[in-house]
């Protein structure tokens, strides 16, 4: 894969000079020595139009808020609390201003409902829309949750329904927005603006349980190769145990597609994907009792370096054409 290679190539080749970076290249951020309690988590992704948006379907609020959401996703996904946030934005020289306006205004109100300051950034121009967010975050030292701690045995967990996101993208892609049906809209609106698992985060790093964790940007599969080549292990998933929801299901049926396959391999639901030491699995589920959030066991960690789908106790290797690659 062009993207594997090319970040492969950056980490051999990018020398790190100062003692204070702690994780660079590898994870959903870097992670910087703050002070004796903390860490800075640092991050940055971008959006492009007709790449991860178009505004055929995204109001102008809602790539904006979207712009924001998947950095706060990353952030989440270690545990940490989403803090300040640079922005370059590109637009041609013929954009309306009051459309620009609007872009920023999603993003700036939904940076404060997670308390995040806008403190700067760029503006270029370029032939098509993109915006780059930079964000930084805090997280406490014995909480931050990394991608490379993974062990044979571990319980592989989810925070919540798989596929909608994907689904979505499908029915906007087939009909637009108009006339959606009951089925259709929340799938929709999971695209359109991504809700990040910051109340999730904040359990599941308290805990201190999390042995790994990752959030499901670019599909299950795909995230879940994520934190197996990082831990250097292999992973079971159980097929009949994915969460699907009721909505996905339908949308697959009107679509005639597997509802499994947006589950699988279709990106953007930002749930948090995580694992458990089979020794602390008990003491987790007791944990998570208390609390407000749900979570669904999906799999294990195994010792073979690959990752198998396990589907009525017939194994088999997922679609390696499906999976997400940001270069097709």
């Amino acid at each position: 894969m062009r993207e594997l290679k090319f970040i492969s190539y950056i980490k051999k080749n990018a020398s790190i000079l100062n003692t204070n970076v702690i994780k660079a290249i590898g994870d959903d951020c870097a992670v910087i020595e703050f002070d004796s309690d903390n860490y800075m988590l640092l991050t940055t992704d971008a959006l492009c139009e007709n790449n991860h948006f178009n505004r055929k379907y995204f109001t102008p609020e809602e790539i904006g808020a979207k712009a924001v959401a998947v950095n706060i996703s990353d952030i989440c996904a270690m545990g940490g609390i989403p803090r300040h946030c640079l922005v370059s934005i590109g637009f041609n020289k013929k954009e309306k201003q009051e459309f620009i306006n609007r872009i920023y205004s999603g993003l700036i109100l939904y940076a404060k409902n997670y308390g995040v300051d806008i403190i700067g950034g760029d503006t270029v121009g370029s032939d098509l829309l993109f915006i780059s967010i930079t964000l930084t975050g805090l997280v406490r030292k014995q909480n931050i949750i990394y991608r490379d701690g993974a062990k044979p045995g571990d319980i592989i967990y989810v925070t919540g329904l798989l596929g909608d996101s994907a689904a979505g993208l499908d029915i906007l892609l087939r009909k637009g927005r108009k006339n959606l049906n009951a089925f259709e809209y929340l799938p929709v609106k999971k695209h359109l603006v991504p809700m990040p698992k910051y109340l999730e985060s904040r359990i599941l790093s308290e805990s201190r349980l999390i042995t790994s964790c990752i959030d499901i940007s670019d599909g299950l599969i795909n995230d879940l190769m994520n934190i197996t080549r990082e831990s250097k292990c292999g992973a079971e998933i159980y097929f009949n145990k994915i969460p699907v929801s009721f909505s996905t299901v339908n949308i697959a049926k009107e679509l005639k597609k597997n509802e499994y396959n947006y589950a699988l391999y279709g990106g953007e639901d930002y749930e948090l994907l995580f694992t458990v030491s089979k020794e602390n699995n008990n003491k987790f589920l007791n944990y998570i009792k208390k609390t407000s959030i749900i979570v669904f066991e999906i799999g294990r960690i195994i010792k073979q370096k690959k990752i198998v789908i396990n589907k009525n106790n017939k194994k088999f290797n997922p679609q390696i054409t499906k999976i997400w690659n940001h270069f097709k």
